[in-house]
């Protein structure tokens, strides 16, 4: 009794271990993926535009580079004058995260309300035209991770912003105070307009180019293809059980036939369903998007079950465990709720990872959320040709061994009942 009790031990010993490890690696990928995001904010550039190129311009940029002495700031690039057509261009790359622009001819406005109060030009009937509006424009685009720009890219860029307002302020006040002597009634109506224009000098205009969508409908979108992996693990596992049991019966070229036949079919089906129900749910109108969202599924179901069946085929009872993993990984640098820039250099992995892919490609169709498109579908591309590819040998090569070893038994099994029979014989 006691040699069971302990075997039983043992047993529950060895099944646990690969458990444990396993919930050791999901709790330190997936909450290393957002531990202290401004240790990194670094990482995302932003590009500074002087187009003044005078005493404005300088103050600007001089805000900007007294910003990195703090803890948690952006890596500022300082590019030459540019139109805001082509600073909205090197947003919509994808070369930056942001772009601050001044405008040209700020400084001459400045100088021209400062002439204007010392020499009394201002008046109820000729006022002082200043807009300090359209000083600074922030180009984003929020639709390529909201709570990036919400969290760690806006408010640094507003707070040198501020600074620039009040050092502006305290330049005009100045050159006003140390250039004045006297003041007539005009010149106290100046003073009045004044105090308004140095409240912020220098104000800025959001220019969002790609509004984001509903997080839920963001969430959604991450949950749906996660639900479409594990339906896929389902159908590969099912797939694998079916036709190994096949091999030494019927050739080789049959049995990848039909896995490679029953992978395509089914993943077109479940897409099909799957692209149907969020059709109902999301309330697409549209044929030509529906259309386009089906086939999308059907890249990213097929490329899931390849990716499935290489880990199975050639790690066999391991392969849930790495499979695990890889899903864990995948889906910590999905952006689902961070940049990548904003973990560990680790997560860098995930530019090339396919469910980064699937998930940014499927907000895109669906949502609208910003995605280079074309780079989507040619990763995914690349990754369900390159799987296929060395599955189907591994696949082979595994087929042939478990065909030679089912001739070997028969062998055996047919010898054996051969030398049974001459024993049976001679006796």
């Amino acid at each position: 009794m006691a040699k069971i009790r302990r075997s039983l031990l043992i047993l529950w010993i060895r099944s646990s271990i690969p458990l444990w490890v396993l919930i050791l690696l999901i709790a330190l990928i997936y909450l290393g993926g957002v531990a202290n995001p401004n240790h990194y904010t670094r990482n995302l550039d932003v590009l500074i535009v002087d187009s003044d190129q005078q005493l404005v311009g300088q103050y600007f940029t001089r805000a900007f580079q007294q910003s990195n002495l703090g803890n948690q700031t952006l890596h500022w690039i300082y590019g030459q004058s540019m139109s805001i057509e082509q600073v909205i261009q090197e947003v919509l790359r994808g070369k930056v995260w942001a772009a601050v622009y001044l405008s040209a001819g700020v400084t001459e406005q400045v100088n021209y309300v400062i002439h204007s109060i010392l020499n009394a030009k201002s008046s109820i009937v000729n006022p002082i035209t200043y807009d300090p509006v359209n000083t600074v424009t922030i180009v984003y685009e929020e639709g390529r991770n909201a709570a990036t720009y919400n969290g760690w890219i806006l408010p640094p860029i507003r707070t040198v912003l501020q600074t620039l307002s009040n050092q502006i302020s305290a330049y005009i006040q100045s050159d006003i105070a140390q250039s004045s002597n006297t003041f007539n009634l005009y010149t106290q109506l100046s003073l009045i307009q004044l105090a308004d224009i140095t409240t912020s000098p220098i104000q800025y205009t959001l220019m969002n180019i790609h509004p984001a969508s509903p997080y839920v409908s963001q969430l959604g979108t991450t949950l749906g293809y996660l639900f479409l992996w594990l339906l896929m693990v389902t159908l590969v596992g099912a797939n694998v059980k079916i036709t190994r049991p096949m091999a030494g019966k019927i050739k080789i070229i049959h049995i990848v036939i039909f896995r490679t036949l029953n992978i395509i079919l089914n993943s077109l089906v479940i897409s099909l369903i799957y692209s149907l129900c969020v059709l109902w749910f999301a309330r697409i109108h549209s044929h030509i998007q529906f259309v386009r969202l089906w086939l999308f599924n059907w890249l990213c179901a097929a490329t899931f079950s390849i990716i499935i069946g290489l880990f199975t085929i050639n790690l066999g009872a391991l392969a849930q465990f790495f499979l695990t993993v890889f899903l864990i990984t995948n889906l910590s640098a999905s952006t689902n709720t961070i940049a990548i820039e904003l973990q560990p250099r680790f997560y860098r992995v995930g530019y090339g990872l396919p469910l980064y892919h699937a998930v940014n490609g499927g907000r895109h169709l669906l949502v609208g959320s910003h995605s280079h498109f074309g780079v989507d579908i040619a990763t995914l591309f690349a990754y369900y040709f390159a799987c296929l590819f060395f599955t189907l040998l591994s696949g082979i090569y595994r087929m042939r061994k478990q065909e030679q070893e089912v001739k070997k038994k028969a062998l055996e099994k047919i010898l054996s009942s051969k030398s049974k029979r001459n024993k049976k014989f001679f006796t």
